[in-house]
């Protein structure tokens, strides 16, 4: 009997291990997590970075510019004359050549200018010869006068002789003197660094220095205007001096600097418009009459302030303005107080500092504190 008691109950603590083993089973309320599916090793939770483009906050001075469109046009206009009276030899140069100061750009007939100072030259040869006689004739006759051998008459008339001769070698030394600066004048050179705008005269036709029409006319392009064409509603914003940039459409990577030299006076009744002529320097001459450029007048500038890109603003709900400032690859939302904006840049009153890092890319996407990836937006 007491064998069977002690059977039974060694059963018994076998059947409540066994139950203990399956309450610990996979599934079974009360088990630990990691006894099914323990976790890697080394694993652990990750927060998505972010990737954004930022620019930095700089110091910088702004321009409020007006926009407007406008041409290339010559500097000035020269009608280039002959200053001798004849016959026009040559022309070696045509419309559209670019030429230099200095540069032949058309030939008088100098055939009877030479003719003309060939004899002036054997004139005034025996001049000279008729001269040196009348001068030691001079001569002999003060020494023989000196001592009685002739009278004071004699001696005036050889005196009288010798001038004659003096001022008549010095006349025709002056006559050849002026047949050479016409012979000079006969080659006409440009004064100026210009593009042939038209041939005026033809080849062997009489050409007179009294004529109103040059022989060609350059237009001066070592400097050149930019007119622009401001509508009436600008114009009291304008004045001369004032600051622009011009880009010709044929170098669109070019921009040039250049001042209002002049503004019509008179506007053009059709398009109520007027022309503000921006005087601009083209040095390598690439700037041609005609070319099409854009232009942007300054009308004021605000130095030295802080600046970001427009599109790094973003509107809150309440109307503010905020912006993304990136620190330790970390987004914070800062409120800003833009001030004046231009094209490409907004005057930040308050909030910011030169070198805050500012998010222009990828903002959509962020929350405060986000974690980013950043890089430097592209210039």
């Amino acid at each position: 009997m007491r064998l069977f008691s002690w059977r039974f109950s060694l059963a018994v603590i076998l059947l409540a291990l066994g139950a203990g083993v399956s309450l610990r089973s996979p599934g079974t309320p009360g088990a630990p997590a990691h006894a099914a599916n323990p976790p890697p090793k080394g694993s652990e939770v990750m927060t998505e970075r972010l990737p954004v483009k930022t620019v930095q906050a700089q110091l910088r001075d702004l321009e409020i510019t007006l926009p407007v469109f406008g041409s290339i046009n010559y500097l000035d206009k020269v009608d280039l004359a002959s200053e001798i009276t004849g016959i026009l030899k040559e022309v070696p140069v045509k419309p559209g050549d670019l030429i230099r100061k200095g540069q032949v750009v058309a030939i008088m007939d100098t055939e009877l200018l030479e003719a003309e100072l060939k004899t002036k030259t054997a004139l005034k040869a025996q001049s000279e010869a008729q001269l040196h006689l009348a001068t030691w004739n001079y001569q002999a006759q003060r020494k023989v006068q000196r001592v009685g051998g002739i009278s004071l008459k004699d001696l005036e008339e050889a005196e009288a002789k010798y001038r004659e001769k003096t001022a008549e070698v010095a006349r025709y030394a002056a006559e050849m003197a002026q047949i050479r600066l016409q012979i000079k004048k006969a080659t006409i050179t440009s004064p100026i660094i210009a593009i042939v705008g038209a041939r005026n005269r033809n080849l062997g036709e009489r050409v007179h220095i009294e004529s109103e029409k040059g022989i060609v006319t350059l237009m001066q392009v070592e400097e050149v205007y930019a007119e622009a064409e401001v509508n009436e509603q600008d114009l009291a914003r304008l004045r001369v001096g004032l600051d622009a940039t011009v880009v010709p459409d044929a170098f669109p990577r070019s921009t040039l600097r250049g001042r209002i030299d002049r503004i019509d006076p008179v506007l053009k009744p059709e398009s109520r418009s007027a022309i503000a002529k921006i005087r601009v320097a083209n040095p390598e001459l690439a700037l041609k009459p005609g070319m099409f450029s854009r232009i942007e007048i300054v009308l004021d500038k605000v130095p030295q302030v802080v600046a970001i890109p427009p599109q790094a603003l973003r509107r809150a709900a309440d109307k503010s303005w905020q912006v993304y400032v990136i620190s330790d690859e970390i987004a914070i939302l800062r409120s800003v107080t833009p001030g004046l904006t231009t094209a490409n840049w907004v005057e930040i009153k308050a909030g910011l500092q030169p070198g805050d890092a500012v998010v222009v890319e990828g903002a959509e996407r962020l929350r405060d504190l986000s974690r980013v990836v950043s890089s430097p937006a592209a210039p």
